[in-house]
């Protein structure tokens, strides 16, 4: 196996990134952290943006950016 060898796809997952604006400015520009947290593989975009929303209401913070990363797992591995 390895370089050449025939790829397929064994599973997904996804992962919801929240970006936060802290409040916080460093020089002019705002500190943000990111927040990522694992989700089931059939979460909607919807359900995700939602999720987004549900978390931020527990918080001071302000939503900058909301993403949801789908990541394919390959096989074959050496």
């Amino acid at each position: 196996m390895g370089l050449g060898a025939t790829a397929s796809v064994i599973g997904t997952e996804k992962s919801l990134v929240i970006v936060w604006d802290t409040g916080v400015l460093e020089g002019d520009k705002p500190v943000l952290s990111r927040q990522t947290l694992k989700v089931d593989s059939t979460i909607t975009p919807q359900e995700a943006y939602d999720a987004a929303y549900n978390i931020a209401s527990l918080t001071d913070y302000t939503i900058s950016n909301i993403y949801l990363v789908t990541q394919e797992i390959l096989s074959p591995i050496d």
